[in-house]
């Protein structure tokens, strides 16, 4: 199976899941908010609504990367990631807030990939995305140098079964085969948490130029 083949089967498995996605919990963007007039980031920790999250490093993907994450985030059991993500290919590792609202999902994928290709790879993302789902509508796409890394990302939202969902997918290279990074959270909650996932991706460190 080639590569493109291989991305075709795991985006249509994305979307499908997507679709089944619950976002009935309740919606933190909805509590008041206090005043801010101090700049807050991920490194002095957030305040959103009522709640303050801090931030920490943590191991991933068989500890070959670090990246920045809010502290309070557990991995989502079993059980409920079978209920979110029901094909037997879905993330190794998902992270939720207490709602299951905000996640931040590492997935690992068996494709070989460059460098330089990447660019090329979340492009063929974004084309797909456009053929088989009309409803969803592209924000923005671009490209970073992180940890030494060309980072290609792609923002985009799509309804689910409640609402929308706001999505962020990074893509790089990871000792040849490609890493996808997805950032999502419903829609009402983009304006507050959109900066710190970015800032959470660009938190990334190869774990071999961190030691």
């Amino acid at each position: 199976m080639n590569r493109n083949d291989y991305l075709d089967m795991r985006i249509f498995d994305m979307i499908e899941q997507a679709k089944k996605q619950d976002i009935s919990a309740e919606d933190p963007s909805k509590v008041t908010k206090d005043t801010q007039t101090e700049e807050q980031s991920i490194y002095t920790g957030i305040r959103i609504g009522r709640k303050w999250y801090d931030f920490e490093e943590r191991p991933f993907v068989e500890d070959r990367i670090i990246m920045i994450v809010p502290s309070e985030f557990v991995e989502m059991d079993t059980e409920s990631a079978k209920l979110k993500y029901p094909s037997v290919q879905r993330p190794k590792t998902i992270l939720t807030d207490y709602t299951g609202t905000v996640n931040i999902l590492f997935n690992y994928l068996e494709v070989e990939t460059t460098n330089n290709e990447i660019e090329s790879v979340r492009d063929d993302m974004v084309d797909l995305l456009k053929r088989v789902n009309s409803g969803i509508e592209f924000q923005s796409t671009g490209e970073e140098m992180i940890a030494g890394k060309n980072v290609s990302y792609m923002e985009y939202t799509h309804p689910v079964l409640d609402g929308y969902l706001y999505n962020l997918t990074c893509f790089l290279e990871l000792e040849g085969k490609l890493l996808l990074l997805v950032f999502n959270c419903t829609t009402p909650l983009v304006d507050d948490w959109r900066q710190p996932a970015f800032e959470m991706i660009r938190s990334i460190a190869m774990v071999d130029l961190y030691e």
